[in-house]
C-alpha cells in the first residue's frame, strides 16, 4: 500500500538504504543497483539526489535516472514538450515551401520603454 502523505522520494526501497549508508562507494553501489532492480519509485529519489553536494552522487544520479527512464520507456517531461521528429520533415513530404517574407508585413516594434530614465 502507497503513503500518498510522503514525499515522493520517500516511498523508494532504496531510500532508507541510501540513508544508513555512509561510505561513498557504497552509496554509488546503491545508484547502480537502483538501475537493475529499480521501477518508477526511484524517480523522484534520484531527482532528489541529483542535488547532492557530492558531485560524484549528483552526477551519477542523473546518469541513473535518465538510464533508468529509458529502461522503463518513461518519457522525460524536457522530451514530452518536442514534436515528433517526422514533423520536421512535412514540408518536404507535402513539396510545402513557405511564403517568402512580405515587406508589408513588417511589424517592427520600438523599444522606447529602454530609453525612459528611472
Amino acid at each position: 500500500m502507497e503513503n500518498t502523505n510522503l514525499p515522493k522520494y520517500l516511498q523508494s526501497i532504496f531510500y532508507q538504504l541510501f540513508q544508513h549508508t555512509k561510505d561513498l562507494e557504497c552509496r554509488l553501489i546503491l545508484l547502480d543497483e537502483m538501475l537493475e532492480v529499480g521501477d518508477k519509485k526511484e524517480i523522484p529519489f534520484l531527482e532528489e539526489l541529483e542535488t547532492n553536494e557530492e558531485p560524484k552522487i549528483s552526477s551519477k544520479a542523473f546518469e541513473i535516472k535518465c538510464a533508468l527512464q529509458e529502461k522503463l520507456g518513461i518519457t522525460a517531461d524536457r522530451e514530452k514538450r518536442r514534436l515528433p521528429m517526422n514533423l520536421c520533415f512535412i514540408y518536404d513530404e507535402f513539396n510545402i515551401r513557405p511564403n517568402k517574407i512580405d515587406s508589408e508585413l513588417d511589424f517592427e516594434v520600438a523599444l522606447d520603454i529602454m530609453e525612459m530614465k528611472k
